[in-house]
């Protein structure tokens, strides 16, 4: 370790810190984007010696104030700051840290269920930037009748820092079906079903992304032959 430099150790929590921190281009630049993302297009350049504000995490970028402008900057790249009395830095990777990120989403879609009008609500919970798992409560209303289902299913995230992130999913549950007959009396029934889905998301901000998927499901019936649907949905989403 040099002489008179010491070794601080940085918490940056995903919701906020409990004080910023000062520090200063020590490299020859840094670059700045727009967003936590390589696919956030880099906006401004931090040369050497320039001052700016860690404020707070989320996942693997911090955000940081520059010349009275919200930006953000690779974690990784914190190796090439120092702080205003000369100290550096050592990256804390416990990742209990990490628990203080925002892991909860609540999201409202709207769409087509085969050819009937459908709308669902869902709720996710992220136990990584890779994977989350999904709660979806979904109603279609058709002519011939009305569908409720409901389905856990798990997302995989494999490009999670790109502003417009494809992910696909695997899930279950069950779907009721209500007839809309008059003439002739039916009753309601239930079916298991399986589904795969494949989309993308699209972070508007920070806290609101906006998210477009196909899915398709097979319903397993009583009989011997097995109804398939496709669902094209559209709708946004929230961290909280």
């Amino acid at each position: 370790m040099r002489v008179g430099l010491s070794i601080i150790l940085l918490f940056i929590s995903f919701l906020s810190v409990a004080e910023s921190i000062a520090v200063k281009v020590k490299s020859d630049f840094i670059n700045l984007h727009s967003g936590p993302g390589r696919g956030y297009p880099i906006t401004q350049v931090a040369l050497k010696g320039e001052q700016l504000t860690l404020m707070q995490r989320r996942t693997d970028w911090v955000q940081v104030d520059f010349k009275q402008q919200n930006l953000w900057i690779a974690r990784k790249d914190l190796i090439h700051v120092i702080s205003l009395d000369n100290q550096i830095f050592v990256i804390n990777d416990d990742k209990s840290a990490e628990l203080h990120e925002q892991r909860w989403q609540l999201g409202l879609m709207f769409g087509d269920f085969n050819g009937s009008s459908y709308y669902q609500l869902n709720t996710q919970y992220a136990f990584s930037q890779y994977m989350q798992t999904e709660l979806a409560i979904g109603q279609a209303q058709g002519q011939q009748s009305n569908y409720r289902i409901a389905e856990l299913s798990v997302l995989i995230n494999p490009f999670p820092s790109w502003r417009l992130s494809p992910y696909f999913a695997l899930g279950g549950g069950v779907i009721n079906i209500n007839p809309r007959t008059v003439l002739v009396q039916t009753t309601e029934r239930n079916h298991p079903l399986a589904s795969v889905e494949f989309g993308g998301r699209f972070y508007l901000t920070r806290q609101f992304i906006l998210r477009a998927g196909y899915r398709h499901s097979v319903i397993m019936t009583d009989s011997d032959d097995n109804i398939e649907t496709d669902t094209w949905k559209l709708g946004f989403s929230v961290f909280f």
